[in-house]
């Protein structure tokens, strides 16, 4: 995720699998803006989509979480994440989804439920000022619990 980032489309429901709607998240960003892992799980996609870079990682809660309009990413199909590592940077925006299991398949739900003010994961994690990236991560425990 990225902090405090303006959020310039919202998630919208679609009312059918193939019908119109905005299945995540989609933030205003600075290019450059390093993008932090929400939770620890595994890249199970990197590449591109309709001229579009994505990253998906699985967690282990079963959760899929989607980074899309990545300008740069070093990760690959199988790389482990922790939460909190940096796994990309934006392009002038972000695109975050989250898919959850379900006996019909993978269903895209708000990802709003699941982000506190600061577009982090709801955890007992700490944000506080760092030199490196703006901001880091201080985790207090685990936070795969809110995923």
């Amino acid at each position: 995720m990225v902090y405090k980032a303006t959020i310039s489309d919202p998630f919208r429901q679609p009312i059918c699998d193939r019908c119109a709607g905005n299945r995540g998240i989609e933030y205003t960003t600075k290019p450059g803006t390093p993008i932090i892992a929400g939770a620890s799980g595994f890249v199970i996609f990197s590449g591109v989509v309709a001229n579009t870079n994505y990253l998906v990682i699985k967690t282990a809660g079963g959760k899929r979480l989607t980074y899309g309009s990545i300008l740069n990413s070093d990760l690959h199909i199988g790389s482990s994440v922790v939460v909190g590592q940096i796994v990309g940077t934006t392009s002038n925006m972000l695109y975050f989804g989250v898919r959850e299991s379900s006996a019909l398949g993978d269903i895209y739900v708000d990802p709003a439920k699941y982000l506190n003010q600061n577009n982090q994961f709801l955890s007992r994690a700490v944000l506080i000022s760092g030199a490196s990236t703006g901001f880091d991560l201080v985790d207090s425990g685990d936070r795969d619990s809110a995923c």
